[in-house]
Formats: structure tokens, C-alpha cells, sequence
């Protein structure tokens, strides 16, 4: 039986535990998924007691608690120390699995990499930032990246996070947003009222990664092509499946199937 949860605040809108339930039930598995409410105090006791316990086959770690991690001290994988960021605990280890999910939804997209902003520089920023590294080592062209964020306290994070040169800006600065072929937003859907205006007609695409409230703001102010938080959320709890179990499965598929599912589920 998997035992697993997801670790956040707040987590009551999340749907992982549709995700998971949707991808364990397809693979014949018994589970139990839960959501499970922690800061980032809380949660390093829990995290402890839990790894002790023997009890859990993993946790999915969402905001705030994507470094929380690194104060527990333990072992992670490439993609979490270049991101400095961690959303996967199984067998005591450390994962990113935001940044092969960024990947998959990039690819899917098949979107020109010429141009990009990100908006937002916290641990999702940088993941996107690492899988736009994999993308550029796999022979995809990326040009330049625009970093717009609040204040300039997690640059060197960014920079750390990035095999690209990056380009730093306010979030008040003003930008030419017809200039962008794709951008990223990693904030929530509440702090994007007041500056919504910079993306106002924006003709480019938009990947967004919130999903609840939906649309967002930026959603409903943007004329070009628009994508949601849903298909990330997707394709990384597929990769989370998969270290959770130790099942090889097809996750191409899964992909698609959950994607499906969830945007069905996410719309009623």
C-alpha cells in the first residue's frame, strides 16, 4: 500500500491527492493520499518523525515548504541543489520533480524559446530555470531571460539556478511585453492585481502556474495563448508516482491520461 501525503499551507485547494489517487488507482495500487497542513516550523518535526517512522512511502511538498529540506539536512538529487529547491521526499532523499515536470509541459508547448520573462523568484522560478538548462542541453535554442521580481534578495539563487545569462528587473520597472515569445509566472494569482497592466493584451504565450482560483488574473488580462498551473502539476506528480513506488511505468502516458482527468476534475 502507498502511504503519502502533501505538506504545505495552505493545501486545502490542492489537488494532488486527485492526481495521485488517479495514478495509483490506474496502476492497481492501494493508497492512501492526504493533505496534510504545515509551516515551516511545523514541518521539520513531522518530516523527522515521519522518515523515523518508516510509516510513509513519500510526502509532495508545496509552498512554503520547498527549502525546508535543506534545514533537515538531507541527501538530494542534482535537480533540487541547482534549484535550491525540494517538492519530493521518499526514502529520506530530496527531489525536484518540478523541474522534469517544467520540462515535459516546455516540450509540449512547442513554443520558441527566443525571448523569456519570468516573473517571481522563488523556488518555482528557479526550477524553471533549471529545466530551461535541460532544454538548452538538449539542443533547444533559449535566448535571453528577464527576471522580473519584488526585490533582489534570491538573485544569486537565481543566477545559481541558471546555465543562462540572466537579466534582472523590478516588478514596477517598465517592459515592452510584445518583446516576450513565452512568459512564466510563478506568483500567485493575489499578487498579480497590481501588475496586471504590464501583461494587459500581452499576444505571446503565457504559462502561468497557478491553478486555484482560476483563470487568474494574468488569465483574464492576456490575449495570447494560455496555460495553467494543471499541466505541471501533472507531469511532476507523475515523476513523484514513480519514485513513490518504484514502478516502471509508461509515464508518457500517464502524463496524458492525468492530464485529462484533472482538467475535468479541476473544471467541475
Amino acid at each position: 500500500m502507498i502511504k503519502a501525503a502533501v505538506l504545505g499551507k495552505p493545501v486545502s485547494h490542492s489537488l494532488s491527492p486527485f492526481v495521485h489517487g488517479q495514478i495509483y488507482q490506474k496502476l492497481g495500487l492501494e493508497f492512501s493520499y492526504e493533505r496534510i497542513e504545515h509551516d515551516e516550523v511545523s514541518a521539520i518535526a513531522f518530516i523527522q518523525d515521519a522518515i523515523a517512522s518508516g510509516e510513509w512511502n513519500g510526502f509532495s511538498l508545496t509552498m512554503p515548504l520547498k527549502e525546508v529540506v535543506f534545514a533537515l539536512e538531507l541527501p538530494c538529487d542534482s535537480y533540487s541543489i541547482s534549484a535550491h529547491s525540494v517538492n519530493t521526499i521518499t526514502g529520506g532523499r530530496g527531489y525536484n520533480t518540478d523541474v522534469s515536470g517544467m520540462v515535459r509541459v516546455l516540450e509540449e508547448l512547442s513554443v520558441s524559446l527566443r525571448k523569456i520573462a519570468i516573473i517571481g523568484s522563488g523556488a518555482t522560478a528557479r526550477s524553471a530555470l533549471v529545466a530551461l538548462g535541460q532544454l538548452s542541453g538538449r539542443g533547444e535554442t533559449i535566448g535571453a531571460v528577464e527576471i522580473f521580481r519584488r526585490s533582489s534578495r534570491r538573485d544569486a539563487l537565481l543566477q545559481k539556478a541558471s546555465r543562462i545569462q540572466l537579466t534582472f528587473h523590478g516588478l514596477d520597472q517598465t517592459w515592452n511585453r510584445s518583446d516576450y515569445d513565452l512568459v512564466i509566472s510563478t506568483i500567485p494569482t493575489s499578487a498579480q492585481t497590481n501588475i496586471s497592466v504590464k501583461l494587459q493584451g500581452y499576444e505571446g504565450t503565457l504559462l502561468d502556474v497557478t491553478y486555484s482560483p482560476w483563470p487568474s488574473t494574468f488569465a483574464g488580462v492576456v490575449k495570447g495563448r494560455v496555460i495553467s498551473g494543471l499541466p505541471l502539476l501533472v507531469a511532476q506528480a507523475v515523476d513523484q508516482a514513480a519514485l513513490f513506488t518504484g514502478l516502471d511505468f509508461d509515464r508518457d502516458a500517464m502524463y496524458q491520461e492525468m492530464k485529462i482527468s484533472t482538467a475535468r476534475e479541476a473544471s467541475k
